[in-house]
């Protein structure tokens, strides 16, 4: 799904179909923010007079942000992939008590996927703000734009991602699981509060 181009990504996304959903475009966003985070590193990378220090970590900052960007990437097609076997779960036959029970199995274990791939999108999509409060006032003034869009990229994305989260969880059965569940989006969603106050220091 992220080999195809944007108009035929958007056709898919506007048609009646359920995929990609709202999941897919969460990881699209922070792939994105990502993206352009590289983009801010490798243009103030080539400031006139920039210190040996600020460009190292200009460099870390892209390479770290790559990585997010192709993790994001991989996630867009998986969380479709995702909810898509949650719908083949849901059409498997109930009609004795053996298929019932394969039947109910293979949902939870869909709804386990379809949690557990939003929970990566919510943490690297954190990831990425945390680089962008740490790469902002290193890069070049005139691209500052450019890195407040990856913020805001990187929030919906994140934010998306949780939504996702939530609406599946309400489907699991396990208890110890859903506990587990529960506790990690806690303390991710604690951390996008706390990075969503950290300042973005605009470069001089």
């Amino acid at each position: 799904m992220a080999h195809w181009n944007i108009t035929d990504f958007l056709k898919k996304l506007a048609s009646e179909e359920p995929i990609p959903g709202g999941g897919s475009v969460a990881a699209l966003a922070g792939a994105l923010g990502a993206a352009l985070i590289v983009m801010y590193c490798k243009i103030g990378a080539g400031r006139k007079g920039i210190s040996g220090d600020d460009q190292e970590v200009l460099q870390k900052i892209s390479l770290e942000a790559t990585a997010y960007q192709q993790k994001l990437t991989r996630l867009i097609t998986e969380d479709s992939l995702a909810y898509g076997e949650v719908m083949e779960a849901f059409k498997l036959p109930k009609a004795t008590e053996e298929e019932a029970k394969l039947r109910q199995e293979a949902i939870q274990k869909a709804f386990r996927k379809a949690v557990e791939v939003p929970l990566q999108t919510l943490n690297h999509c954190i990831e990425c703000l945390y680089l962008i409060a740490e790469v902002a006032m290193f890069g070049n003034p005139s691209a500052f734009s450019d890195i407040k869009v990856a913020e805001y990229l990187c929030t919906a994305g994140a934010k998306g991602a949780l939504e996702n989260i939530e609406i599946n969880l309400q489907s699991l059965k396990d208890p110890d699981y859903l506990k587990d569940t529960e506790s990690k989006a806690k303390k991710l969603r604690e951390s996008l509060e706390q990075v969503s106050k950290q300042k973005i220091e605009r470069p001089v």
